[in-house]
């Protein structure tokens, strides 16, 4: 692993500078208010879903920041007065989905499924050779980062720490989040309005509880992008990266594990 150089150092510290804001979710730009957005979420069978977490793009950054959020009731029905760009569905037992708005769109119907293929994040155990573990610490959350054929860089502030890693002559970064206020598990609003496919599945604890997500997609011009966070802890985010490099990204991001706090777990 190529750590620090400085040449390294300075392509990466411009890079790890040119965020406007720690947290994703205040660093996406700020969607248009749009007019009311109603509708009704059920099953694949049709029947309606009681207490689906509904809620829009923000709309207002600071501060502090909102965003407007609902739940469906008996008949599986909901409505947001601003919806922005971007509506998103949660349930603990089901597979979250986002859905972009068309600025025309003012009524929708949802189908939700079962939760599948959630990714664990289990104990974490020695690294394999060859790789080594990057966190914030000795717990918490980590991931398993090679120690060959990639360059690393570091940039931390007093409550967070970020990873910047990218293949040996590559031009896309995975950055690695660490701390309680440092990442938003959910993606912001361009990477979905901009995508030709993407996807959503939950991220799981040890004793199973669902604790953050993971989303991943294909943008229009064929490059790949995955953001992958557990609330309150951290995660890790990659954009138009090639084939080459997601696979390798993707694999840091499924090595996602925790090393449980003293008295926890």
């Amino acid at each position: 692993m190529i750590r620090d150089s400085w040449g390294w150092w300075k392509l990466a510290l411009a890079f790890l500078l040119g965020i406007t804001a720690v947290c994703p979710v205040l660093s996406q730009t700020l969607s248009p208010i749009r007019s009311p957005i109603r509708g009704i979420v059920v099953t694949e069978y049709g029947t309606p879903i009681r207490g689906v977490e509904v809620y829009g793009s923000y709309w207002k950054l600071c501060c502090p920041a909102q965003r407007d959020r609902a739940t469906t009731d008996g008949k599986g029905e909901f409505r947001l007065e601003h919806s922005g760009r971007v509506v998103h569905f949660s349930k603990e037992s089901l597979q979250p989905l986002a859905l972009v708005v068309s600025p025309k769109l003012s009524v929708v119907r949802v189908v939700m499924s079962p939760a599948k293929d959630d990714l664990a994040v289990p104990k974490c155990g020695l690294p394999k050779p060859g790789e080594e573990l990057l966190g914030w610490g000795n717990y918490g959350l980590h991931f398993s980062v090679p120690e060959n054929g990639v360059k690393t860089a570091r940039g931390s502030d007093a409550d967070y720490i970020r990873y910047a890693i990218t293949l040996q002559g590559g031009g896309s970064y995975l950055e690695l989040w660490f701390g309680p206020n440092a990442f938003s598990p959910e993606p912001h609003d361009k990477l979905f309005v901009e995508s030709a496919d993407f996807s959503q599945r939950n991220l799981r604890s040890i004793d199973g509880q669902r604790v953050g997500i993971d989303s991943w997609g294909r943008l229009h011009n064929g490059s790949r992008w995955r953001q992958s966070g557990v609330s309150g802890d951290g995660g890790a985010i990659y954009e138009n990266a090639s084939t080459e490099e997601a696979h390798l990204f993707d694999q840091i991001i499924n090595s996602i594990c925790t090393v449980p706090w003293p008295g926890i777990g």
